[in-house]
C-alpha cells in the first residue's frame, strides 16, 4: 500500500510541474481574462477558460471549464463545462456536463432548472 501512494504522490507531482495555481482576491486583480491550466483560488474570479479547479468562496465566473471542476458556497457561472462540475449554491451554465447544488440552470441539461442536481449527456466524452 505504501508503496502505491508513493508512485502516486509522484505522479501527481509530476503533472503539477506544468500547472499554475492563482490567486484572485476579487475579479480585477489581474487574473480576470487568462486561461489557466491548474488552479484558481480566492474569494471571487473571472477567468477565459480553466483547465483545472476554479475555486472560490463567494463568486465563480468563466467562459469554459475543459475537465476539471468550479466550486463555491455561492455562484457558479459558466458559459460551457465540459467533462466536469460546477458545485455550489447556486450553478448557471449555458451547458454543463453536471452540477450540484441547490439551484441549477442549465440550458442543455435535462430539465433548463433543478434542484440539487443537473446535467447534459452531451457534455460528457470527448468532445467531438
Amino acid at each position: 500500500m505504501k508503496k502505491l501512494m508513493i508512485i502516486a504522490a509522484v505522479v501527481v507531482g509530476a503533472m503539477a510541474v506544468n500547472a499554475e495555481c492563482l490567486w484572485s482576491t476579487w475579479y480585477d486583480d489581474g487574473v480576470q481574462g487568462k486561461e489557466v491550466k491548474g488552479c484558481v483560488l480566492g474569494l471571487a474570479s473571472d477567468v477565459k477558460a480553466v483547465t483545472g479547479a476554479q475555486v472560490d468562496i463567494c463568486i465563480n465566473k468563466a467562459e469554459a471549464i475543459n475537465g476539471g471542476a468550479q466550486v463555491s458556497f455561492g455562484y457558479n457561472r459558466s458559459v460551457k463545462v465540459h467533462n466536469g462540475c460546477q458545485l455550489g449554491f447556486w450553478n448557471n451554465s449555458k451547458s454543463s456536463s453536471l452540477q450540484l447544488g441547490l439551484i441549477n440552470f442549465n440550458e442543455t441539461g435535462f430539465l433548463p432548472f433543478f434542484p440539487f442536481f443537473n446535467f447534459d449527456a452531451k457534455m460528457f466524452g470527448s468532445g467531438k
